[in-house]
C-alpha cells in the first residue's frame, strides 16, 4: 500500500516544545503539594521521616525485582534514603529533652 501523502518532516525542536507544553499543562510545578502553615517543626520532621520510610521501602521493593545495572542504581537510591531518614530520626531525637538523673 502506498500513502497518498508522505510523512511530514521530523522536527525534534518542535516535538520537544509540544512535549514541554503538554507536561506543563498536565503536571503543574506549583501548587501540587501544599504544606500546612500551622505545621510545627517537630511534626514536619515526623512527616518527613514517614515519607522517607515509605520511599525507602518502595525503592527496596523495586530493587529486588530488577537485574544487575538497574538494581544497583535503585539500591543506591535506597541507601541515600536510609541515610536521610537516619539524619531526620536523629534530629527528632535531639528535639526531645533528655532526662538527667541527679
Amino acid at each position: 500500500m502506498t500513502k497518498a501523502l508522505p510523512d511530514p518532516p521530523h522536527d525534534p525542536v518542535k516535538d520537544r516544545a509540544a512535549f514541554n507544553r503538554a507536561i506543563d499543562h498536565y503536571l503543574p510545578t506549583q501548587g501540587v503539594h501544599a504544606v500546612n502553615e500551622d505545621l510545627s517543626f517537630e511534626d514536619a520532621l515526623l512527616y518527613t521521616a514517614s515519607l522517607l520510610d515509605s520511599a525507602s521501602a518502595t525503592a527496596l521493593d523495586c530493587g529486588e525485582l530488577l537485574d544487575k545495572p538497574e538494581r544497583a542504581k535503585i539500591l543506591a537510591v535506597w541507601h541515600l534514603l536510609e541515610i536521610a531518614k537516619a539524619t531526620v530520626d536523629r534530629s527528632i531525637e535531639c528535639l526531645k529533652p533528655t532526662k538527667t538523673t541527679a
